[in-house]
């Protein structure tokens, strides 16, 4: 004979078990929607980037936007749009191609957690080719006006200036 206090157990085990089954094809159902959206908003954000429109380009991130390096070190969004604004004036950068590819799309309890792939290529001065591949770990958070990007943590970047890795 079985108490009172496993059966219930059991039982909620089950129950639990059950919603879980029931849950997960929903969440891949409302992440197959929300990458093209995604994928979209990085599109914009890219192209804009490539029109040197930091403006534009930030256009889709909280106010409260922090980027990590992989160091560790932080930008608020102030520090990032006067680091890009600096970039493309200071060393007359000019992007050719900027392109994010999503890899996975994880939902948490405030948004969804999106890692991707991101290959820059451009030139410096006008002739100087610069190509920057980096891999990154993006929050974004749903808002009345639709998602915008919270945080980036950039876990790797590898630099080629001339066909030669920097380090810098």
């Amino acid at each position: 004979m079985i108490s009172s206090t496993a059966r219930n157990s059991l039982v909620s085990a089950i129950s639990l078990s059950i919603a879980i089954v029931a849950i997960a094809p929903a969440q891949a159902d409302n992440k197959a929607k929300i990458q093209p959206t995604i994928q979209t908003s990085y599109d914009r954000i890219n192209a804009a980037f490539v029109r040197k429109d930091i403006q534009g380009a930030t256009a889709l991130f909280t106010p409260d936007y922090v980027s990590i390096s992989p160091k560790g070190e932080k930008q608020t969004l102030s520090e990032f749009r006067e680091h890009y604004n600096n970039l493309f004036t200071r060393f007359n950068i000019k992007l050719t191609s900027n392109k994010a590819t999503i890899k996975t799309i994880d939902t948490n309890a405030s948004g969804i957690d999106v890692a991707i792939e991101q290959k820059t290529e451009g030139t410096i001065a006008g002739f100087n080719k610069i190509v920057i591949n980096q891999t990154s770990r993006d929050s974004w958070l749903k808002t009345p006006q639709g998602w915008r990007l919270k945080q980036s943590k950039i876990l790797t970047s590898q630099t080629t200036f001339n066909g030669q890795t920097f380090k810098g």
